[in-house]
């Protein structure tokens, strides 16, 4: 109701009236408290709490665990509307009660819910917020809670359902933890236990659960995703994913992946895949899933990328060519076929026959080489009558046992041979066969010296025809006397009837190994007619006329890798075959193609076993798929191999550095001071396995052993140590690296320092550079694990000290009334020795006892009809409005229009009535005081009685 005051005088006054509730008279009774609260459940030391009942002087606290409160544990005075015991209370029910105190009168007790103390209260968990999606691998779970006075460690419990059977359990000394194994996507629940003592817990809190979101999928990137992208090397790339350990590729001739068609490579610890053996001919489909560091796999990547692996390449006839309308007339007694070489052919099929279409009289004969020289009229021979039609494609092994065919030459060759005839001779078998000389075609010049040197290839061999032989027996091994061979038994040599020899399939071997360091192969020809053969070289006691060549076949070339400083290492180099085009001997250049490469990689350049890497691959670029190299200096080398799969010649040794990025690490950011219990935070890495983790003491960064706190191995990107770390004015320092699926450390990140508050509590209230009530403060704050005691300091900017007290609780209220001003406090955990375990930063609020007044209220007692009424304040306030400040005349209740301002920051309120005021009349300015503030949010004190007279 109102309250309208008015000053005597002289006439007709002016008043200001202040809006209030009607004041009691001194007999009615004192209103009780309202609004009782304790918090936490269970706790020990309660914060017990009501709402302040008005035109109070004090409050009584009585707690006891007898309902009559007949010897109460706790008894206390204040003028705060918040107290707190400084004891911990016996366990079990405890009552409490309180009143208020209005000078020397009090009100009824009202009492609030009894208190259940527990012996060992629950801890109450906090974050992740329940239902919270935490993002892999950046947010690993960070459980935190509410800690339990005097609890010496935790055990927190993880399960993937809420009854916690088979559940994971750890234990910690600090009020947080990362959960340092790698959880699988879905839900997860989680609850923590507070342990005192041997036998001494607490009840498990209540579960909050959390969902693991799944890993990104891999992001493809080539080949293009196109069944008509045309692939002769078959590379699979796409781009990391932090936080996956591996990957799992399918390769399947059809976009939906059947299990008889599909491919699958488990375990890929690289991001490019290509598989060993050649794929064929045909149109494909991949796709890829990361695996997490749970072993848990992604859905796979949505797109199912397409492409045309092909094998197009057509070797070019060279020997002898002729067309179907006009065959090339050919008389020779050196028949053989002759063709250009293709990139990646291993071996070559030749197809003759008696027709365009062959399928008459039709023969298949293979070679490694780009000649094939008949031994006889059946072996793939020209026909001694009509034409003969030839044509020839690349087979590529180690594609099955054949080989992937390629394209035949696009066009088949025509010849009409006739046989040339030969006078008759008479045998000598004491003579020797003359002319021997290996080339590397069938046309080329050759060499025929006694030792023919650096022969890039298995050559063909070819000898002057002898009179009256019929055939030749041709003899290739390793000494001059022929006694080992790498070719056939000692006693069976090459049989042919023709003056040309040339390696093929049925021959034991194909292609001949290179020559080892110093060594050489040596050959003969030995001539043969019906009557007999001339000399036998196998350990002849004659000095015979062999000749000898080194086989050299040309390293490969052009060899590159991506950079060193990414995790996984590519190896590239030129195609064999034009390593061998840029590699002339006597005019003519090799014809060896690759069958595949043998690539070694160790981390010394002797490559003495076990090595790092030894695959053999059948393209011209190797990423390993299931490992990755440690750091440092790494050395590689590539050697071709030929259709036998025999190693040829090395390449020179390269080298070159892994560097792989280092940890970046987050929080605590360099320099900062935090708590004890602070967890440790970085960037996840792709590749990464786990990170090792290590803070050393005295801000060594030497990292000495001596000072190492502690170290350790997780799977997550955040740790928080099991104890907390000692305050210490010393900085500490932290360094993380990683370790990849292979087992490999990476590079230590850059170290970062940190200073420690220790165990220190954490201030929860009041927050900084809060307006506090001057009835009192109350103080909260995070507890301490090991804590038995929390001293509690409060001091003004002055140097007056407001609180100087210890309490084994997380809050404690003050009792008295707080003076005006700026404060700042702290709080130190105490072990049960006193000990320091660690003191919080400090906090700062503001109190304000002092409510605003008015200092001047014009016009005084006389007013004019044009007046306006301003009062000035005597500090700052909010809360004025034409609804907090009206104009009335008297007798009347409806308040004039008027308009309300507020100016000079908040100290001058001013009132314009929108009309002129009537002569000899009374007018009166109500101020509702009560809604009118100061910024601590003390209401305006009740304003005094302004009269005037209106003229």
């Amino acid at each position: 109701m109102s309250n309208i005051i008015a000053r005597t005088g002289a006439g007709a006054a002016l008043a200001l009236v202040a809006t209030t509730m009607a004041v009691p008279t001194a007999q009615a009774a004192v209103a009780s408290p309202s609004g009782l609260s304790a918090t936490p459940e269970g706790a020990s030391v309660p914060a017990l709490a009501w709402a302040p009942v008005a035109k109070a002087t004090g409050y009584q606290v009585q707690v006891d665990n007898d309902s009559s409160f007949g010897s109460p544990e706790l008894s206390l005075s204040t003028v705060n509307f918040r107290a707190t015991p400084t004891a911990a209370l016996r366990s079990g029910k405890q009552f409490w009660r309180v009143r208020t105190v209005k000078g020397s009168d009090t009100s009824a007790w009202r009492e609030g819910d009894p208190i259940t103390v527990s012996p060992v209260s629950v801890p109450v968990p906090t974050a992740p917020a329940g239902g919270a999606n935490l993002d892999q691998p950046g947010n690993p779970p960070l459980l935190q809670w509410l800690g339990s006075p005097g609890a010496t460690s935790y055990t927190v419990e993880v399960d993937g359902d809420s009854d916690f059977v088979g559940s994971k359990s750890y234990s910690t000394k600090a009020t947080n933890l990362v959960v340092p194994d790698p959880l699988g996507e879905g839900d997860w629940f989680w609850r923590v236990t507070a342990v005192k003592s041997a036998g001494l817990v607490s009840l498990p809190s209540n579960p909050l659960s959390f969902n693991i979101l799944p890993l990104a999928k891999p992001s493809l990137v080539s080949p293009t995703d196109s069944v008509d992208t045309k692939v002769s090397d078959v590379v699979l790339d796409w781009e990391p994913v932090p936080g996956a350990r591996a990957y799992d590729v399918q390769i399947s001739d059809g976009p939906t992946f059947d299990p008889g068609s599909t491919t699958t490579a488990s375990g890929v610890q690289g991001t490019r895949f290509s598989p060993y053996t050649t794929l064929a001919n045909d149109q494909f489909w991949w796709r890829v899933r990361a695996i997490d560091l749970n072993g848990q796999a992604t859905s796979w990547a949505q797109t199912n990328f397409g492409f045309n692996r092909v094998y197009e390449h057509q070797p070019q006839a060279v020997h002898p060519v002729g067309s179907y309308s006009s065959p090339a007339a050919l008389t020779s007694s050196r028949p053989y076929y002759e063709w250009t070489p293709v990139p990646q052919a291993s071996d070559y099929e030749l197809i003759v026959a008696s027709d365009l279409n062959f399928s008459v009289n039709s023969r298949t004969c293979r070679t490694s080489g780009t000649t094939y020289v008949p031994r006889s009229a059946n072996d793939c021979g020209y026909k001694s009558s009509g034409t003969t039609y030839w044509m020839v494609r690349p087979l590529d092994k180690p594609y099955e046992k054949t080989g992937l065919p390629g394209q035949f030459a696009s066009v088949p060759q025509a010849i009409d041979w006739t046989q040339p005839s030969t006078p008759p001779a008479t045998f000598d078998p004491t003579a020797e066969v003359q002319g021997m000389k290996v080339a590397v075609t069938g046309g080329g010049s050759g060499c025929a010296s006694t030792l023919c040197d650096s022969v890039p290839t298995t050559p063909v061999f070819s000898w002057d025809p002898m009179p009256g032989a019929t055939s030749y027996s041709v003899y290739i091994g390793q000494d001059n006397k022929f006694t080992t061979s790498v070719l056939a038994s000692k006693s069976v040599p090459i049989s042919t009837t023709n003056t040309m020899l040339a390696l093929a399939h049925g021959d034991q071997v194909s292609a001949l190994p290179d020559s080892s360091a110093g060594q050489a192969y040596h050959w003969y020809v030995r001539a043969c007619a019906a009557s007999g053969c001339g000399p036998q070289p196998i350990s002849s006691p004659f000095t015979l006329g062999t000749k000898a060549f080194r086989k050299v076949s040309p390293p490969v070339t052009g060899l590159s890798t991506s950079s060193g400083a990414g995790t996984e290492i590519s190896f590239s180099w030129d195609d064999y075959r034009a390593t061998n085009l840029a590699t002339p001997w006597l005019g003519q250049t090799g014809n060896q193609s690759a069958r595949g490469y043998h690539i070694e990689v160790d981390n010394e350049p002797s490559f003495q076993a076990p090595l790092l890497d030894d695959q053999v691959v059948d393209q011209t670029t190797y990423t390993a798929w299931d490992r990755l190299y440690p750091e440092g200096t790494l050395y590689w080398r590539v050697q071709a191999t030929d259709s036998e799969g025999q190693g040829l010649t090395w390449s020179t040794v390269q080298a070159l550095t892994k560097e792989s990025p280092a940890v970046d690490l987050q929080s605590p950011g360099n320099g900062a001071t935090v708590s004890g219990t602070v967890p440790l935070r970085w960037a996840p890495q792709a590749f990464a396995a786990s990170y090792t983790v290590e803070v050393y003491r005295n801000n060594d960064r030497s990292f000495s052993s001596v000072n190492r706190l502690f170290t350790t191995t997780v799977k997550t990107p955040a740790y928080t140590w099991t104890q907390p770390i000692p305050a210490d004015p010393t900085a500490y320092v932290w360094r993380v690296r990683r370790t990849d699926a292979t087992g490999n450390p990476g590079p230590w990140s850059t170290p970062f320092e940190f200073r420690s508050l220790g165990a220190a509590p954490t201030l929860t209230a009041p927050a900084n550079g809060s307006w506090q009530p001057a009835a009192g403060v109350l103080f909260t704050w995070t507890d301490v694990p090991g804590a038995s005691a929390y001293n509690v300091t409060a001091t003004s900017s002055s140097g007056d000290r407001l609180a100087n007290v210890s309490t084994p609780g997380n809050a404690y209220a003050t009792t008295k009334a707080v003076a005006t001003g700026s404060y700042t406090w702290s709080v130190t955990a105490l072990d049960a020795a006193g000990k320091t375990l660690g003191t919080s930063l400090n906090g700062s609020f503001r109190v304000d006892g002092t409510p605003p007044t008015i200092k001047t209220m014009k016009p005084g007692e006389q007013a004019t009809r044009k007046s306006v009424f301003v009062a000035t304040f005597s500090e700052k306030v909010k809360g004025v409005s034409k609804k907090t400040m009206r104009l009335y005349q008297k007798g009347k209740k409806k308040p004039l229009k008027a308009k309300v301002a507020i100016t000079k920051g908040g100290r001058k309120a001013t009132l314009k009535p929108a009309s002129r005021l009537k002569r000899s009349k009374t007018y009166l300015i109500k101020l509702t005081y009560t809604r009118i503030k100061d910024e601590a949010g003390n209401p305006l004190v009740k304003p005094d009685k302004w009269s005037v007279t209106v003229k």
